[in-house]
């Protein structure tokens, strides 16, 4: 199986590691009608990545820019000397449903990255039914 293209073009030969799945539901996240010409058909997620980013930076940690992949959307946060990146995509089921994943380099970093995303989700009124995938 092929990387991301993400994580070749980002990361040459970094080994990352990918956090629990987080799922949820939010109708405030709106889909972008063509948004998912930038990902794969039927994969949105851009608005929720943009909230997202924001609640990363108001937690403390430094998001960049939002950008598009093949599984979804993409936040780069600042973690040196590690890379991290969140994930984020509709679920295709339906329209208010998404995950949220993480990459980070290195175990330790994956845990507390994991627990700070699921505070942003979890103290959020807008999302609901917040469940870890296995």
């Amino acid at each position: 199986m092929q990387p991301p293209r993400w994580r070749a073009r980002l990361m040459p030969g970094v080994d990352m590691n990918q956090t629990p799945l987080l799922e949820c539901e939010s109708p405030a996240f709106a889909v972008i009608p063509g948004k998912d010409e930038e990902t794969n058909p039927g994969i949105y997620a851009k608005a929720l990545a943009q909230w997202l980013a924001g609640q990363l930076r108001a937690a403390g940690f430094s998001p960049g820019e939002v950008i598009a992949e093949d599984f979804g959307w993409c936040v780069p946060v600042e973690s040196e000397p590690h890379s991290l990146y969140v994930a984020c995509a509709s679920t295709g089921a339906k329209p208010d449903q998404w995950r949220v994943f993480a990459f980070t380099e290195g175990g330790v970093m994956a845990a507390l990255f994991t627990a700070a995303l699921r505070h942003c989700l979890e103290s959020a009124p807008i999302v609901r039914g917040l469940r870890e995938e296995a």
